[in-house]
């Protein structure tokens, strides 16, 4: 007689909160165990027809997710011939560990460390795990397993190597942290040695724009605070700052500029290396900054929502939102200045323009400490404590050669 799976709340178990564990009842020939699944609700939250936690709960889709691939997993195990009692006792003792949820633990951790960054990188991978085979477990993932995964990856959803190569290197970083964690011996690494060879990393192509280009983005007739005017200047900004990076700039406040010795300087610390920034602007730079004056300073522009509580998590959400919408923007914009290939044009391409420029005027010690990288083979990858007269050499160059 087949065994029935069944999610029961266990409003026995309430503990001083109100809330009440989640548990997987297994029966077979009449018989239940319970497996635990680790999470508690509010009884009102529980949809006992659905087998759900209801939509109104903040972490529904989570949760829910959460349940469905753990009854894939013990139904797995119970048709490879495993009684519920074995099933029980390794999903207990983690030894077939389900992969998806050791990710998604892996990048909750991240998130409360602050690298906010690389999780979203580890949710991205979670997505496609999950579309893999939801089911996975830690104890499955050998160097075979892992080539399946790339193939699907590239064959199923169409990616590229490099984001094959992207993809390879966080289920790397997952399984590092098993092996930390003392779920995985160091020996059975599918990544050990060369088990595993990820896909040549290639130079991207990169789009950039000439001077005439820029200019001709100067001289369109957009005025604050139409969404226009924002995309273009904020393109602007991010090209005479050195190539700034979107996050940055919308984290940019007016204290970032300071004037020293007769000139503007920008400084700021960049967000995905944590490097000080400190190079010398433009007077069209400031030309900027100064028109877009309104109730959200000291911000330099109107992104990021100056009054909301700090939350790093809602203001990575809201620069992600902001940048996919003003890259829409822009591209309307490159239109009105009849520039080639507009949909090829985003924000991060002033990061592309200034390194091809700076490239042709200065040299590439310069253009490297200009562009914050830590070492030299980066930037001509790509094409800080920063070294003061470097960069103002090569911004001398680069703005007063161009009038």
């Amino acid at each position: 007689m087949a065994a029935t799976l069944k999610f029961v709340l266990r409003t026995d178990k309430r503990r001083a909160d109100g809330t009440a564990p989640i548990y997987l009842r297994i029966t077979e020939r009449r018989r239940s165990r319970y497996l635990a699944t680790g999470i508690y609700v509010d009884p009102k939250d529980w949809n006992e027809a659905r087998q759900q936690v209801r939509r109104s709960h903040p972490l529904a889709a989570a949760i829910n997710r959460r349940l469905e691939n753990l009854a894939l997993e013990v139904q797995a195990a119970l048709l490879e011939g495993k009684r519920p009692e074995q099933v029980k006792a390794e999903l207990k003792g983690g030894a077939s560990r389900n992969l998806v949820e050791l990710a998604r633990r892996h990048a909750e951790e991240l998130k409360a460390a602050g690298k906010f960054w690389t999780h979203k990188q580890q949710r991205v991978l979670i997505h496609k795990l999950e579309a893999f085979r939801p089911t996975l477990r830690l104890d499955e993932l050998t160097p075979h397993a892992v080539e399946q995964f790339a193939r699907f990856l590239g064959h199923r959803l169409g990616n590229g190597p490099s984001t094959v190569r992207k993809a390879l290197q966080c289920l790397r970083r997952v399984v590092r942290y098993a092996i930390r964690q003392g779920l995985l011996e160091p020996s059975r690494d599918p990544f050990l040695g060369d088990q595993v060879k990820l896909p040549p990393e290639r130079a991207p192509y990169r789009r950039r724009l000439s001077l005439e280009e820029i200019r001709r983005l100067e001289a369109l007739a957009l005025e604050p605070p139409s969404p226009l005017a924002l995309a273009r200047d904020v393109f602007l900004l991010a090209f005479y700052g050195a190539g700034v990076r979107f996050g940055d700039v919308a984290r940019l406040t007016t204290e970032c500029v300071r004037m020293e010795e007769g000139r503007p300087w920008l400084r700021y610390r960049m967000a995905k290396t944590g490097k000080h920034v400190e190079v010398p602007l433009p007077d069209r730079a400031l030309e900027i900054i100064e028109r877009w004056e309104g109730p959200w300073r000291p911000l330099v522009f109107p992104i990021l929502r100056p009054h909301e509580p700090g939350d790093p998590v809602r203001e990575r959400r809201r620069i992600s939102s902001m940048n996919a919408y003003l890259n829409r923007m822009l591209k309307e914009v490159a239109c009105m200045a009849a520039i080639e290939r507009p949909e090829e044009v985003s924000m991060h391409v002033a990061r592309h323009t200034f390194a091809d420029l700076a490239r042709r005027a200065g040299d590439l010690y310069a253009v490297s400490k200009a562009l914050g990288h830590a070492h030299l083979r980066i930037t001509e990858r790509y094409l800080s404590s920063f070294d003061r007269q470097a960069v103002e050499r090569l911004a001398d160059r680069l703005w007063n050669d161009d009038g």
